[in-house]
Formats: structure tokens, C-alpha cells, sequence
């Protein structure tokens, strides 16, 4: 029954909650005055002129994907200069910089929404470290993604005009956005026990030696690495990052000491990605946007159940969430690809974490900030397409016709996905360097963890077995490589789609089917997960259904 009620209060306080972020949201896309409209323009405004913005410059796909890149890849370079050098920086905290190809594989783990880690932060990172290059590019990536979602969902309401502009939307989301609610966040995760301060440690007495009163006793001290907690943690989780201060992440006490933190954090999480089929909803009819919902929602509900069917641990699991506390925290990151979890995977069933491999190749449900909501649409077209197939009609949506192009380019985004996770597992193995860490006689288990390296940085997901242990050239390029193709080209190709439709006539006609109610619903569900194991069931097979 606590479970229960658990649950429930996560998904109603979530939904609650999404239903007034999913009406700013729409407001941010549509251009609609938001609340308090005045100040807000007048602080964006002062940005825009600082960095020369003309905001009635509206901007084609390719000239909105270029701003982004651009963007992305200033930061990046920004990025593996502070790493690299952190040890001449101040606040050093006495450690070492980044090798090369170490700084390169963060840099790009974190501006792609990834926060895959083959370090550990609290030993390898200075706290101006954590700040500039980890927190700060935790901005940065769901801001991106996020914008791209806008100008993607506007392609469907707007005719002959451009997706908008990048530098607007991306300092909208940043200022109005995700600062003033990280930063109230931050606040609570204080509240309710997580650190924030600027020193790099601490020192503990641990209470048996306090309390102990027996004669020629020596008081054990120990010394704790702290550092801007707080505030990591908040646009980690309200981000959809996944990045931990520490190399444990969400299951080390300082960042996730609490149930309550517990259910706090997964809220963060879920609260994005459940608003942007509210604003669908409010743009493009509630139906519409309700079943989206309702989609990720059961998509959601499957996953969990999934997860729940064996018990976890109790070995490799924190002892104050236990094995449903667990799973529900691990599946709420997976399902939005934040990548943060709160227990060791290798102390999670087979069936949890086929779950979770399930989460990363489907991507929407609900998905990362932004991110998931296009690649749910992505699959509402080729749902649309199969359908047309068999009922002898052209696929239409909203009004449009689905033209060939639109398609081809769809099942390419599909496609990479598998390709992006597979082709690197098998050079990995042919090459040696997954024997390296999983041992030369490769089992199930190995199978799935090298496994799960690759999907966790195609879907930019950035959970993982292997942690330090993948420290390697051949880890960290590998890894970047599949980090950046998992990234930009999906993004690059859903906004070419975007830019189709603005040209497209809007003509009332007949779908093959109303992409709204039960009927639609069950029949994304199916085609969403039939898909799925289509590409990877074998894998499955071969890896965490046989451990």
C-alpha cells in the first residue's frame, strides 16, 4: 500500500504541476504573453542586444541546426580547455588535469544531455570544475534540446514562416526557465539535506565515537569530500543530465540522503518531459495532446511493471530505498533519459534491467527534455505510415501530407539508433577492449554491460556499468563518437522534417487514423514497442534475459 501511494503521488503531484509548465511552455512557443511578460523581456532583451540577437529574424531548419551546433560546440571547446588545465585554475582542490581524450569524451558526454562518467568527480574534479564545466553545460544541453522541441512542434502550426530563432528561444529557456526553477530547487534539495557549500571537504566524527565515554578512547574523525551539491543536483535532475557530483551518483548520501529526497528527485525529473504534451495539447487540440500523454504514460507503467516482477538486491542497493525505491527512481531516469541512479545496476534484476535497455531504445517514454517529445512524434508518423499501408491510403497528420521524403527521413532516425549502439559493441568486442574489462571468457553479463556502455551513449542516456574502469582512449572515443552521432544527427534530421512541414498545404483530409483516442493510443503503444524488439530483441536475448 506504501508503494502505492507512493507512486501515486508522483505521477498525480507530476501531472499536477505539468498541466501549468505545459501552459508556459505553449506560451514559449507560440510567442503568447506569459506570465509576468513585461519583466521577463526586459531581462531577455538586455541579453539579446549584450550578444546582438535580432529576434525578428526568423531562422530556416538548416540555419536553426547550424546556431545550435555552433553553440554546442563553442561550449564543448570551452570545456575540455578547463579540464584539461583545472589544475592551474583556482579552487583546484590539488588535483590533476584531464588527459585528452578524457576531457573530450566529457565535454561532448555533457553538452549532448549524456553525463556518461568515466571518471569519478569527487576525486578527479575541482569544485570550479563542477560548477563551470559540469553545471553550467547542464544548461546549456536541455536548453538545446528544448528549443529544438519548439521549433519542431511550431513546424506543425505555422505556414510559410521560419521554426523561429534559436538564440531567443535558448536564452528564453535558460533565463525564464530552467534558472529560476533549478535555483528553487537547489533551495529545497538543501532543505531536505543535500550540501552546498565551496569547500572541497569536511570533517566528520561519527557518532559511535561521539558518544563513546570509555577510558583511553581515540576519537576516529573522518574526512568527507564536499562541494556545490545543491545546485548540481538540481538541473541534473530538472534537466534530464544524469551527471552525479559524485562517482556513486544519486546513490551516494550527499546527493540523495532521504526517501523524500528520493521522490523529490524523480519529480525533478518527470516534470519536464510530461509538460511538452500539455503544450502539444493546448497548441494542437487537447485529443491530441492527451493521448501523446496517455502513451508515455502506459509506456511508462509497462516499464516499471517490468522492473517489478523479481526482486532487486538486496545486494549493491542503498538500504533506505530498498528494492521499489529503487527500481521506481532507476526507471524514472531511464524513461526520461536523465541516466541518475540511486543503486548499483549490477544489483538490479534481469528483468529490471531489461527494462531499462527497453527505456533507452525507445526514447519517449516520456524521453529527455524536448528530445522525447519529438522522438514520440517520430514515431506517431511512422505509426501513421504502417497504418496508411494497410488500410490502401497516403499517410496524412495535421491536416498534411506525409510525403516520402518525410518518411525516409523518419526510419533513418530509427534506424541510427540501432546502428549507433551495435556496429560499436562489435568492434569493441573484435578489438579486444571489451575483454579488457568483462575478462576474456564473455558471458551474459558481459555481453550486457558492454552492451549497455554503447546504448547508454546512443540514447544519451549516461548510465553505466563500467564507470572509471572505461578510462581507455578506446572507451572514451568510442563512446564520444556514438555520444555525438546519437546526438546531432537525429536532431539535425528531425528539424529538416520540421522544415517540410512549414511548406506544406494544410488541407482538412482524412487520416488513416485520428491520432487521438483509445484506438490511436493502443496502436502507437503496439507499434512503438513492436518496433523496438524488431531491432533488438535478439540482443536482448543474448545479454540481461540470460544473466
Amino acid at each position: 500500500m506504501e508503494q502505492l501511494i507512493e507512486l501515486l503521488v508522483l505521477l498525480g503531484g507530476t501531472l499536477v504541476l505539468a498541466t501549468f509548465f505545459g501552459t508556459y511552455l505553449a506560451r514559449m512557443i507560440s510567442y503568447e504573453n506569459r506570465p509576468i511578460e513585461k519583466t521577463l523581456a526586459i531581462v531577455e532583451n538586455k541579453f539579446y542586444r549584450l550578444i546582438g540577437i535580432d529576434v525578428s529574424r526568423q531562422m530556416s531548419w538548416k540555419e536553426y541546426f547550424s546556431a545550435l551546433f555552433i553553440t554546442n560546440i563553442i561550449v564543448v571547446v570551452v570545456i575540455i580547455l578547463i579540464l584539461v588545465f583545472q589544475n592551474y585554475l583556482p579552487f583546484s582542490n590539488n588535483v590533476e588535469g584531464f588527459s585528452l581524450d578524457l576531457a573530450v569524451h566529457t565535454a561532448i558526454s555533457f553538452i549532448t544531455g549524456t553525463n556518461l562518467q568515466h571518471y569519478a568527480g569527487d576525486q578527479q574534479l575541482s569544485n570550479l570544475s563542477q560548477m563551470l564545466a559540469i553545471t553550467f553545460t547542464m544548461f546549456v544541453a536541455p536548453a538545446s534540446g528544448i528549443a529544438t522541441a519548439f521549433a519542431f512542434i511550431r513546424s506543425f502550426i505555422r505556414k510559410n514562416f521560419g521554426l523561429g530563432n534559436f538564440y531567443m528561444d535558448f536564452i528564453r529557456v535558460i533565463l525564464t526557465l530552467l534558472l529560476p526553477v533549478s535555483f528553487i530547487s537547489a533551495l529545497i534539495l538543501m532543505m531536505i539535506g543535500v550540501p552546498q557549500t565551496l569547500d572541497s571537504s569536511i570533517t566528520i566524527t561519527p557518532l559511535e565515537s561521539a558518544l563513546y565515554n570509555g577510558n583511553n578512547t581515540t576519537i576516529t574523525e573522518t574526512t568527507a569530500t564536499v562541494g556545490p551539491i545543491a545546485s548540481l543536483e538540481s538541473i541534473k535532475l530538472l534537466g534530464n543530465n544524469g551527471g552525479g557530483f559524485f562517482g556513486s551518483n544519486s546513490a551516494h548520501a550527499f546527493e540523495n540522503p532521504t526517501g523524500l529526497s528520493n521522490l523529490y528527485e524523480m519529480f525533478l525529473m518527470l516534470i519536464i518531459p510530461l509538460s511538452f504534451p500539455i503544450a502539444y495539447a493546448k497548441l494542437m487540440g487537447l485529443g491530441r495532446g492527451l493521448s501523446i500523454l496517455v502513451t508515455m504514460l502506459i509506456g511508462f507503467g509497462v516499464l516499471l511493471s517490468f522492473s517489478l516482477t523479481s526482486e532487486n538486491g538486496p545486494l549493491l542497493l542503498e538500504t533506505r530505498f530498498g528494492s521499489f525505491g529503487s527500481a521506481l527512481f532507476d526507471t524514472t531516469s531511464l524513461g526520461t533519459n536523465s541516466g541518475a541512479v540511486n543503486s548499483s545496476l549490477a544489483g538490479m534484476s534481469s528483468n529490471a534491467v531489461t527494462s531499462f535497455f527497453l527505456a533507452m531504445f525507445v526514447q519517449a517514454i516520456p524521453g529527455a527534455v524536448g528530445t522525447g517529445m519529438m522522438t514520440m512524434i517520430i514515431y506517431v508518423l511512422l505509426t501513421l505510415f504502417i497504418v496508411g499501408l494497410m488500410v490502401g491510403k497516403s499517410p496524412e497528420f495535421m491536416s498534411m501530407k506525409i510525403s516520402p521524403r518525410d518518411i525516409k527521413l523518419a526510419v533513418f532516425i530509427f534506424l541510427l539508433h540501432p546502428a549507433n549502439i551495435l556496429i560499436p559493441t562489435v568492434i569493441a568486442f573484435t578489438t579486444g577492449n571489451a575483454q579488457a574489462i568483462v575478462g576474456e571468457q564473455v558471458t551474459a553479463m558481459g555481453f550486457t554491460q558492454t552492451l549497455y556502455e554503447y546504448t547508454s551513449a546512443a540514447a544519451n542516456n549516461g548510465s553505466d556499468y563500467f564507470g572509471t574502469a572505461a578510462d581507455t582512449p578506446f572507451w572514451n572515443w568510442s563512446t564520444a563518437i556514438v555520444m555525438f552521432l546519437g546526438r546531432y544527427v537525429p536532431i539535425g534530421l528531425m528539424l529538416a522534417i520540421a522544415g517540410s512541414f512549414t511548406l506544406k498545404d494544410r488541407k482538412e483530409v482524412i487520416e488513416p487514423i485520428k491520432t487521438k483516442g483509445p484506438l490511436f493510443i493502443s496502436i502507437l503503444v503496439v507499434m512503438t514497442f513492436l518496433l523496438t524488439a524488431l531491432s533488438f530483441f535478439p540482443f536482448l536475448i543474448m545479454g540481461p534475459i540470460s544473466i
